[in-house]
């Protein structure tokens, strides 16, 4: 079949079009702009993403290429996408980057309101949660909020604007309107943030078929697709990913390596006895919940340091990295951002540090101690949300075999590189096709279309290495 693939990014927009082997054969992006202010507001302009979004899927259908079978959508998750009676915007959307609720949940943490969330949902909430904006709403700009009659996630308007439909997908539903249980909305978390009447504005929450929606005449117009042509909601970037990485079972996990790092693994159960951090997201598979872990520090601690040391990006740490003797590295706690951190631990005041420095150490071993730093937080995510059996990865990191095998050997795991850039993509597209029923389930799915490019095994010496600084790392 014929699939184009909407990825919606916080800055950059894709369509990826599969084949039938669900290999991707072409790409188009455009870039949005993000609006980010001193008082950690962080914005985007509903109608430029509704744009771009149509820009890149005219240019995906370009003249003489296949009919378009099915439009399978992912979006960035987290944040406030209101829209007033009429379905317009009652303003810019809030992103899950937007710092303007710190305050209130680190109040809610001080007071256990956190936890009671976290007992019914599974999922930490953050200032980028829906329910902690809108408080956030409701106390600094009650009249945006007084117009508005629906929340939308990223996704969901996006969706709003092609078909016509207003839901919401039981992922970005989740966190944190659901019970994780029942996998039905909740009032508590409504009443716990201090808002019970703004539960009026949760549209319907939808899975499976019911995510399936048709192009309206007016979007088929402007795309030159015929109208009725099938547009599925997958699931948010977070869990698309994890699809497309071929992560569906319970054991397995995967890793972004990113911007931010995002660890999450398969579980038969949504284990809410854990320590309350992170989210547990449904996946579309009965019985099986990704517990997802999405820390506040990733690549830019590499971009940082590249930066500072005069080097090109990522790929020079890496290569100067590639010559460290290892025989004594630093411990670097990779805690860089100005917000803390969030996983698997929250504490917006926690810092990074450098630690066993001496003379001898060189720029290798520096370049190598970032590496180390982020590779032990990838585990030490692995270990809240496990235990996993192999973790596969996707993101710009993953490019390097260096990194992958850093974390084979942190993890004692067997490590699957990604044999696409696109893996969201690729896993809101299988998930459209399984919908459609040309797959007889997600697992099928994944298993016909999913072949890793290669695989990683931990080696002995180096594992037992890093294993003796994450007992550091851990007491940090």
């Amino acid at each position: 079949m014929s699939v184009i693939s909407v990825d919606v990014g916080t800055s950059r927009v894709k369509a990826v079009r599969f084949d039938g082997d669900w290999r991707a054969v072409t790409g188009v992006g455009v870039g949005t702009t993000v609006v980010a202010g001193n008082d950690g507001s962080s914005e985007q302009d509903m109608d430029q993403v509704r744009e771009a979004v149509l820009d890149v899927l005219a240019a995906a259908t370009s003249p003489g290429s296949d009919p378009v079978e099915l439009i399978a959508l992912t979006a960035q998750g987290d944040g406030c996408w209101l829209v007033d009676a009429d379905s317009r915007p009652v303003g810019p959307a809030l992103l899950w980057n937007d710092g303007r609720s710190a305050p209130l949940i680190t109040g809610w943490q001080a007071d256990g309101t956190l936890q009671r969330m976290f007992d019914v949902s599974g999922s930490l909430g953050t200032a980028g949660s829906a329910h902690a904006q809108l408080r956030w709403l409701a106390d600094h700009d009650p009249e945006r909020l007084a117009r508005a009659d629906r929340l939308l996630s990223c996704g969901s308007w996006v969706f709003q604007e092609l078909t016509g439909r207003q839901v919401l997908e039981s992922s970005d539903a989740a966190n944190p309107f659901l019970d994780a249980r029942s996998g039905e909305p909740h009032a508590a978390v409504w009443e716990l943030a201090g808002i019970p009447g703004l539960s009026r504005l949760l549209p319907p929450v939808v899975a499976a078929a019911d995510r399936v929606g048709r192009l309206s005449a007016d979007a088929a117009q402007r795309l030159g697709i015929p109208a009725g042509t099938p547009v599925v909601l997958a699931p948010y970037d977070v869990v698309s990913t994890a699809i497309g990485t071929g992560t569906t079972r319970p054991g397995q996990a995967f890793a972004v390596l990113g911007t931010t790092l995002c660890v999450g693994v398969v579980r038969s159960d949504p284990h809410l006895g854990r320590p309350a951090n992170g989210m547990t997201l449904p996946i579309g598979v009965p019985d099986r919940w990704l517990l997802a872990y999405a820390t506040m520090n990733g690549t830019e601690v590499l971009e940082w340091l590249a930066t500072m040391m005069g080097l090109d990006g990522a790929a020079g740490v890496m290569a100067l990295a590639a010559g460290s003797t290892r025989r004594s590295v630093p411990l670097l706690l990779p805690y860089l951002s100005s917000a803390g951190e969030r996983a698997p631990f929250l504490d917006p005041a926690v810092r990074g540090s450098l630690r066993g420095m001496s003379l001898r150490h060189t720029r290798a071993d520096l370049a190598r101690a970032a590496v180390d730093g982020l590779t032990l937080a990838v585990r030490d995510c692995v270990d809240a949300a496990g235990p996993a059996e192999r973790l596969a990865l996707s993101g710009g990191g993953a490019r390097s075999e260096l990194w992958c095998q850093a974390i084979s050997d942190a993890t004692g795991l067997p490590i699957d590189c990604p044999d696409t850039d696109e893996a969201g993509a690729r896993g809101a597209a299988l998930v459209g096709a399984t919908e459609l029923g040309h797959f007889p389930d997600l697992d099928a799915a994944v298993e016909a279309a999913v072949r890793p490019r290669h695989t990683h095994h931990p080696d002995a010496a180096e594992h037992e290495r890093l294993d003796r600084a994450y007992q550091e790392f851990r007491d940090r």
